[in-house]
């Protein structure tokens, strides 16, 4: 289903970033800034530490692998399915 946008609200933010909120913003959480992110506009300061990272990225590549893995097993299975449907909704959407 495609939304159409006929007043252009979906162009407005989503968070007033003229507004500058109280309390602990831009206080970091943990002493070190070791791959720290800036602080999102008026909000709080995340940081993560290199081990979080590095676990983070190392999940993403196994569930990359795994799913890859999984569908050239279904190619080479002749189990694999091709949605034509869903190819031309993309393909009319422009997506």
């Amino acid at each position: 289903m495609r939304i159409t946008d006929t007043y252009g609200r979906f162009n407005l933010p989503a968070v007033d970033a003229t507004k500058q909120g109280t309390g602990t913003a831009g206080k970091p959480k943990s002493g070190g800034d070791e791959g720290a992110t800036p602080p999102a506009s008026g909000g709080e300061k995340v940081t993560l530490s290199s081990q979080a990272q590095e676990l983070a990225q190392k999940a993403s590549a196994e569930a990359e692998a795994a799913k890859v893995n999984g569908l050239r097993s279904a190619i080479q299975n002749g189990t694999f399915k091709i949605d034509h449907h869903a190819i031309a909704r993309r393909i009319v959407d422009g997506g």
